[in-house]
């Protein structure tokens, strides 16, 4: 009985609305664009984030910094989460980097997008 009042409690709470995120590189070099399209996908299925679409205004973006590239099966990479500003400023909400395997890359982009909304606040 008890779970049943929980589960109607939390249907009735309106859930928060996910917030546009852009996704940007500064290199297109092919595994950088895959990246970029692997962080685009794991933000269709974020919480709080979602990718932006034609109309959004995007208060966010992930920002690929330099060039992905490989060494052997795996790849560096430095993602920064960014809230443009006027006047061409931004804010830099974090600086994400690490170490992913190829192979993997859907995988280390759900994480990157994981580590993005623990930085988002409501």
């Amino acid at each position: 009985m008890l779970a049943l009042l929980l589960l109607a409690a939390n249907a009735s709470v309106p859930a928060a609305e996910r917030r546009p995120v852009d996704v940007r590189s500064t290199s297109d070099d092919a595994l950088t664009q895959r990246l970029s399209d692997a962080l685009t996908q794991s933000l269709g299925s974020a919480k709080r984030l979602r990718p932006a679409e034609g109309d959004d205004k995007t208060g966010l973006s992930l920002v690929i910094l330099g060039s992905v590239t490989p060494k052997g099966d795996r790849f560096d990479y430095m993602v920064d989460l960014v809230k443009p500003g006027d006047n061409l400023s931004s804010q830099r909400l974090a600086s994400m980097s690490g170490t992913c395997r190829e192979e993997q890359i859907a995988r280390c982009a759900a994480d990157i997008v994981s580590k993005a909304e623990r930085k988002v606040k409501d």
